[in-house]
C-alpha cells in the first residue's frame, strides 16, 4: 500500500452544522491543536463569494485565510473548497505557498465540465488541486470511466471518491474503486469522503486502505467527533488511532485531537446535535440528497414508515439536487391518498 494521509474537514464539512461561525478564537485553537496531532491536512474551510466574518470559515480569498494560519505548521498542509459555481476565481490570487498549497473543487455530475474547467484555473495559478466530484454514487460505471479520463487529461494532484449521500456500501466502494485505480493515472492520489447515513464510515475507510495499491498514495477525510450535518462525517479521531496502532504511523498524536474535541466540538454538539437517524439511512437506501429526508423530518406529522414510503417515490431524476416543491407535493399526496387524513392533522406517533 502507498502512503495514506489523513485530512481534518472539520473547520469547512462541520461548518454546516454551525453556519460556519465557530469564532476566531476557537478557529485559531482547533487549527493549532490538528497541528499538534500532526495530521496531514487541515481544511480550514470554503472559499466563496461572501461577506467575509472573521469569526466564521467562510473566505472571498487566501488572504483572508492568511489572517488565521500560525507561524508554526509542522509539516501540515492547508486546503480549502470551492464549489465551482459559488466562487469568482478572479478572488483567487496565485499561490505564493505562504497560506494553502490545496484548493479542493466540488462539482455535480451534469455541470463536469465546468467543474474541470474550475480545476484548470485552480492548477494555473499554483495551487495543488482535489477534483471531489459529488455524489460519485450516482455516476453509472461507464461515466466513471469517461470523468476518470477527463482528469486524466487535466493531471489533478488528486481525485476523491465522495459518497455525498451516505450510500455506498463496501461492494459500491471495491467497485467503484476497482474502476478508479485502474484507469487513474498513477501520480494522481485517490482520496475517500464519507457520511454516516449507514453507521458504516469507519469500517468503509478500513476497506478502502485494503484495497489501496502498493503504488497508490491515498487521502482519507474525517472531522473531530463526525462533526458535520446529520448523520455526521467519519471521525478523524478513529482513524488517527486506527493507522497509530495498525499501520505503524506512530506519528499521530491523538492527545490535541482530544482536548479540541473536550473545549470546542462536544459544547457545539450539544447546541446542534449529529449522528444516527432512520429517516437519514432511508434517504442513503435511495441515494437522495438528504434535504429530502430533512424536509419530511421537520414537518413533524410522519412516522418513519410514513418517511420511508415518501423517499420511495422519487424518480431518479430528481434524487441528486433537491427539489422542494417536488416533494411537497409527495407528501401532500400521500397524506391525501395513502393516509386519509387533512394535511393540517397530525399523524399519531402511536
Amino acid at each position: 500500500m502507498g502512503t495514506v494521509n489523513l485530512l481534518d474537514c472539520t473547520l469547512r464539512d462541520g461548518g454546516y452544522i454551525n453556519n460556519w461561525k465557530f469564532g476566531f478564537l476557537a478557529i485559531k485553537s482547533i487549527i493549532t491543536y490538528l497541528i499538534e496531532s500532526q495530521v496531514d491536512y487541515i481544511e480550514i474551510g470554503f472559499l466563496r463569494n461572501c461577506i467575509y466574518d472573521r469569526n466564521s470559515t467562510l473566505f472571498n480569498n487566501v488572504e483572508e485565510i492568511k489572517a488565521i494560519l500560525p507561524k508554526y505548521r509542522a509539516n501540515t498542509n492547508f486546503t480549502a473548497m470551492a464549489l465551482h459555481n459559488q466562487y469568482d476565481l478572479k478572488k483567487l490570487e496565485p499561490n505564493d505557498g505562504a497560506a494553502i498549497e490545496v484548493i479542493r473543487v466540488t462539482f455535480h455530475d451534469y455541470d463536469v465540465d465546468e467543474g474541470l474547467k474550475f480545476c484548470k484555473e485552480v492548477i494555473k495559478k499554483g495551487y495543488q488541486c482535489f477534483c471531489n466530484p459529488i455524489n460519485i454514487m450516482g455516476y453509472s460505471d461507464i461515466n466513471i470511466l469517461k470523468l476518470v479520463q477527463k482528469i486524466n487529461d487535466i493531471k489533478p494532484y488528486a481525485f476523491s471518491i465522495v459518497d455525498t449521500f451516505g450510500s455506498m456500501t463496501k461492494n459500491d466502494l471495491q467497485r467503484i474503486y476497482l474502476l478508479i485505480e485502474n484507469n487513474l493515472d498513477k501520480s494522481i492520489v485517490i482520496g475517500l469522503h464519507l457520511h454516516e447515513n449507514l453507521s458504516l464510515a469507519y469500517s468503509m475507510a478500513q476497506d478502502f486502505m485494503a484495497m489501496c495499491s502498493n503504488n497508490r498514495n491515498c487521502v482519507i477525510d474525517g472531522s473531530l467527533l463526525g462533526m458535520g450535518r446529520t448523520p455526521g462525517n467519519l471521525c478523524i479521531e478513529l482513524m488517527i488511532n486506527y493507522l497509530n496502532k495498525y499501520y505503524n504511523k506512530t506519528k499521530y498524536n491523538i492527545n490535541p485531537v482530544l482536548e479540541a474535541i473536550d473545549e470546542h466540538i462536544i459544547r457545539i454538539k450539544k447546541l446542534e446535535s449529529w449522528g444516527y437517524s432512520d429517516a437519514y439511512a432511508l434517504s442513503a437506501n435511495y441515494n437522495l440528497h438528504r434535504n429530502y429526508a430533512e424536509y419530511l423530518l421537520q414537518k413533524g406529522d410522519l412516522r418513519t414508515k410514513n418517511i420511508n414510503h415518501i423517499l420511495s417515490q422519487i424518480e431518479d431524476i430528481k434524487k441528486t439536487a433537491f427539489d422542494e416543491e417536488y416533494v411537497a407535493d409527495l407528501y401532500y399526496k400521500y397524506k391525501k391518498i395513502v393516509l386519509g387524513i387533512d394535511t393540517k392533522e397530525k399523524i399519531s406517533p402511536v
